[in-house]
C-alpha cells in the first residue's frame, strides 16, 4: 500500500514538473510559436525594374531628306549601326540606311525626267512652227492691207461707187488682219500653257531627281553633337538593331542621353498603376553597384497603357528622377525600383503569418495568463511581409505564429 502511494506521489511531481516546465517554455524564454506585438513603422511599396537612361537626350532619327512624303519613301532597313556604347563627336558616322529603295526611286523618276524632257523640247518646236507660220500669214495680210490702201487712194479719181467698194475691200483687209492677230495671239497663249505644263512636269521631276540624290546621301547617319550612343526602342519595347526597319511614323534611330539629370524609365503594370502617385519617393537599386541605394522621385506617369513583351497584361510607362552626381551611373543600366506607396510612422503591425482568416473574420491566436485565445482583430494596410492591425491588439501582446495542433488549447473566442 505505501508502495503504492509512493508510486502515485512520484507520479503527480513528474506531471507538475513537465506542467511547469511546458507553462515556463510558453510564458518566458524564446519560442518560435510565439510572436511579441510592437510598435512601428510600416511601409507599403511596390518593386519594379527599370531602366536608367537620361532625363534630356538628343535624338538621332531618320534625316529630314528621307521623311519628305512626296518622295514616297515610308521606311529602310538599318545595314549598319555603330555599337552602342560608343562616344561619338559632332559629325561622327552612326548608321548606314539600305539606300537600294531610293536608287531605284531615283532610277524610276530619271526615266520619267527623260520623257518629259523629250516632250518638252517637242513642245517647243511644235510652238515655234506654229508661230513662225502664223506670223508669215500675219506678214502677208500686211503686205495686202498696203496694196489696198494704194488701191483705195487711187479710186478718188474714179466714180462713188467704185471708190465704196474699194473701202469696203480695205476695210475687210483690216477685219481679217486684226481677226488674225487675235488668233495667233490666242494660240500664242495657248501653245504657251501647253508647254509651261510640260515644263513644269519637267521641272518637278529634276526637282526630285536632286532630292533623290540628297536622299541618298543622307543614308548616312551622322550624329549632330558629341554623345554616348543608345539604341532606340521598337514599339514593342525591344531596341533596334541592324536589319530592323525604321519609318516616317517612327524616325528615331539612335539617343545621346545627358546623363547630368539621370532617370530610371519602368513600367508598371495596369493593376498596380493607380497605387503609383506623381512624387512618390523611391529607393532605387542597380545591379551593376551592389551595396548603394539612391534616392528617386516619380516625376512622370504615362496616361495610356501599351502592350510589351514579357508582361501578360497593358503597361503604363513611370520615370523616376534620380538623385545622383558623377559618373558612375551609365546608360542602359539596370535598376530595381521600390516605389513607397505608403509610409506609416508608428503603428501595431504583426507579421503576416501570424494573422488567421475564416468566413470572413480576421483572428489571432492570443497567448494570455498561460491560455491561448482566439481573438478577432480588424487589419489594415498590409506588404508582402506584415500587416498593420487597426484595433484589437497592443504592444507586448503575444500571439501564436501558427494554429494550436488541438483546438481543445484554445480556451476561448474573443471579439473585438
Amino acid at each position: 500500500m505505501a508502495i503504492k502511494r509512493r508510486q502515485l506521489i512520484w507520479i503527480l511531481v513528474l506531471v507538475a514538473v513537465v506542467a511547469t516546465a511546458i507553462g515556463l517554455a510558453l510564458s518566458s524564454g524564446p519560442d518560435e510559436r510565439l510572436h511579441t506585438v510592437s510598435r512601428g513603422s510600416f511601409e507599403l511599396s511596390l518593386e519594379v525594374k527599370g531602366e536608367v537612361q537620361g532625363k534630356d537626350a538628343i535624338v538621332i532619327s531618320l534625316p529630314d531628306e528621307l521623311k519628305r512624303r512626296d518622295l514616297r519613301i515610308y521606311q529602310l532597313t538599318i545595314k549598319d549601326m555603330v555599337e552602342e556604347g560608343t562616344l561619338v563627336k559632332g559629325g561622327d558616322w552612326v548608321a548606314t540606311l539600305d539606300g537600294a529603295e531610293v536608287t531605284q526611286l531615283m532610277q524610276n523618276n530619271r526615266e520619267d525626267l527623260e520623257k518629259r524632257r523629250a516632250e518638252l523640247n517637242d513642245a517647243k518646236i511644235d510652238s515655234s512652227i506654229q508661230l513662225t507660220k502664223l506670223r508669215e500669214e500675219l506678214g502677208e495680210f500686211v503686205y495686202d492691207l498696203e496694196y489696198k490702201k494704194l488701191e483705195l487712194e487711187q479710186s478718188k479719181y474714179e466714180s462713188p461707187a467704185y471708190q465704196r467698194k474699194k473701202q469696203m475691200e480695205y476695210d475687210k483687209t483690216i477685219r481679217d488682219m486684226e481677226k488674225k492677230q487675235r488668233d495667233y495671239e490666242l494660240k500664242r497663249l495657248e501653245l504657251k500653257m501647253k508647254t509651261g505644263r510640260i515644263e513644269d512636269r519637267y521641272s518637278y521631276n529634276h526637282k526630285r531627281d536632286s532630292l533623290y540624290k540628297r536622299a541618298i546621301a543622307a543614308t548616312r547617319v551622322t550624329t549632330p553633337k558629341n554623345g554616348m550612343v543608345m539604341y532606340a526602342k521598337m514599339w514593342n519595347g525591344k531596341k533596334l538593331r541592324v536589319g530592323d526597319d525604321v519609318n516616317i511614323w517612327m524616325p528615331t534611330i539612335a539617343t545621346l542621353p545627358d546623363m547630368s539629370q539621370p532617370v530610371s524609365e519602368a513600367y508598371v503594370q495596369e493593376i498596380d498603376i493607380t497605387k503609383v502617385d506623381l512624387h512618390d519617393s523611391v529607393e532605387v537599386t542597380i545591379d551593376a553597384l551592389p551595396g548603394e541605394t539612391f534616392k528617386g522621385v516619380v516625376s512622370s506617369i504615362s496616361n495610356v497603357g501599351q502592350d510589351l513583351q514579357g508582361f501578360d497584361m497593358k503597361v503604363f510607362k513611370i520615370m523616376i528622377d534620380l538623385d545622383v552626381h558623377g559618373e558612375k551611373i551609365k546608360p542602359a543600366m539596370t535598376s530595381n525600383n521600390k516605389i513607397v506607396l505608403k509610409h506609416l510612422p508608428d503603428v501595431v503591425k504583426i507579421p503576416r503569418s501570424c494573422l488567421f482568416k475564416n468566413n470572413g473574420d480576421s483572428y489571432v491566436y492570443l497567448m494570455e495568463a498561460g491560455q491561448i485565445r482566439k481573438k478577432i482583430v480588424t487589419p489594415g494596410l498590409e506588404n508582402e511581409e506584415e500587416v498593420v492591425i487597426e484595433d484589437g491588439l497592443s504592444p507586448d501582446d503575444r500571439i501564436l505564429t501558427v494554429p494550436p495542433e488541438n483546438e481543445s488549447e484554445i480556451a476561448y473566442w474573443e471579439e473585438n
